[in-house]
């Protein structure tokens, strides 16, 4: 197989990849990390339950591309403006790159990964904000959220404060950054939004010509 073989394998199917690791990476934590350093294996340990809210949103029973575009854009369409490509580079970017990284890096000082629980939370509340926005019941990923992201975010953002590797529960910079790289989503969409529309009105015009 080519390099572009095994990319676009990847492309198709890095969710359902992303299950397989989340579960290798689950029992390697629990086995190997758990007992050593509690505070790095729960910045860790945010990874794979975020790759686990992938698989809800993506794989089973997926659909979140659909109930975006449709729900919360409006338009008549499955795949635009919310897309393939954009779905994947923002996931691999921010959960398969710099969450790991950042994990990784906790293990030289806590502070390089403690935004990393905030991060989580704020992902799992803004499932429950969407489906409030589209007033909807469920939204892919949602349910992860709820069992898993919000609570396990929360829970490890109290033992920092109640050990004191923070000095707030809120207003911290670590807080800050997992706000900040949350918000940074919608405004990428609305970027996207306003692009699809554009083309739409190009496109309409052309065919009134």
């Amino acid at each position: 197989m080519k390099i572009s073989d095994y990319y676009n394998w990847l492309k198709r199917d890095w969710a359902k990849i992303g299950l397989v690791l989340s579960l290798f990476m689950l029992v390697f934590l629990f086995v190997f990390v758990r007992e050593k350093d509690f505070i790095v294996f729960l910045i860790l340990l945010q990874t794979p339950l975020y790759m686990l809210h992938e698989t809800e949103e993506y794989v089973f029973p997926g659909g979140f591309e659909i109930f975006f575009n449709r729900k919360i854009f409006k338009v008549e369409s499955d795949t635009k403006p919310l897309n393939e490509n954009f779905i994947f580079f923002i996931n691999i970017i921010y959960i398969w790159i710099s969450l790991p990284l950042f994990g990784i890096l906790s293990l030289y000082k806590y502070d390089f990964g403690i935004w990393i629980p905030y991060f989580s939370f704020f992902a799992g509340v803004s499932h429950v904000l969407l489906g409030i926005k589209a007033k909807k019941i469920y939204n892919p990923g949602l349910i992860v959220s709820l069992i898993l992201n919000i609570p396990v975010g929360a829970w490890t953002v109290y033992y920092l404060y109640s050990n004191k590797i923070i000095n707030s529960l809120i207003i911290n910079f670590h807080c800050a950054i997992g706000l900040g790289a949350n918000l940074v989503l919608p405004i990428m969409g609305a970027i996207i939004y306003k692009r699809h529309i554009k083309k739409q009105t190009i496109r309409v015009k052309q065919s009134k010509m």
